[in-house]
């Protein structure tokens, strides 16, 4: 009778330890998930290499993700969220290596990431911007809109003359929605960046993802590069 009760309380017994193990394995498992992301964290902010800003853009786009899950439904869009609208007409360029551009913007953060980029690109000597107060003066009009249905953080839309395949007007737009918006987590760095690939757009480059490039399709990550300017020099060689 003693054997038969004792067989009767071992299988809850065995049951009550199977599942106590596996909940304190469950445990450990999220401690050692935790301390590493902790340290994968720790290290892309406080590296300046290639490979911390690549976690650094993945944990960015995580916690875009998870701020939005009760917003706009973006995070079903997140994964693919890329620098700009852009359509590349292949050679297209100024007849010479200059354009005027018009701020029209209000916002503050913009109009510096403009002037800002608008500096850093003729300091590279490969193409030259002028601001201009006047926008009938403007080649290229900078502005900003802001748009949640997008998956764009901005656009730069080209007019060309289909004959000459030359460029002659350029609208360059920052979206708003998302370079201004905490839970995306664009700093001031970034947006220069933003805007920097979108005036490389009205200079007349394509994207470039086989390199560092700030004309790489995504993130924002990067500024002017060589490889930016030597693309520029061979745009405008003849």
């Amino acid at each position: 009778m003693k054997n038969l009760f004792r067989m009767i309380l071992f299988i809850p017994r065995l049951i009550f330890r199977m599942i106590w193990h596996l909940f304190w394995g469950i445990v450990k498992t999220a401690l050692v998930i935790a301390i590493i992301l902790f340290a994968l964290a720790y290290y892309a902010n406080h590296s300046g290499s290639d490979l911390a800003q690549s976690f650094s853009g993945m944990m960015d786009n995580v916690a875009a993700f998870f701020a939005d899950t009760k917003s706009d439904g973006l995070q079903n869009k997140l994964a693919n969220l890329s620098t700009e609208d852009f359509t590349y007409y292949s050679g297209a360029r100024w007849a010479q290596n200059s354009a005027t551009v018009y701020i029209d913007t209000e916002v503050p953060t913009l109009i510096n990431a403009y002037e800002t980029a608008i500096a850093n690109w003729n300091a590279t000597g490969a193409f030259t911007f002028t601001i201009v107060t006047n926008p009938e003066e403007a080649d290229i009009i900078a502005t900003d809109y802001s748009d949640s249905s997008s998956q764009a953080a901005g656009l730069a839309e080209t007019e060309i003359n289909a004959v000459t395949n030359q460029i002659s007007h350029v609208e360059v737009k920052l979206n708003t929605y998302y370079l201004l918006n905490d839970s995306y987590s664009y700093t001031l760095d970034r947006i220069i960046h933003t805007a920097e690939h979108e005036l490389g757009h009205a200079i007349g480059l394509a994207h470039d993802d086989s390199e560092t490039s700030v004309m790489q399709s995504s993130g924002s990550y990067y500024g002017i590069q060589e490889a930016d300017i030597s693309a520029v020099q061979q745009l405008y060689a003849d």
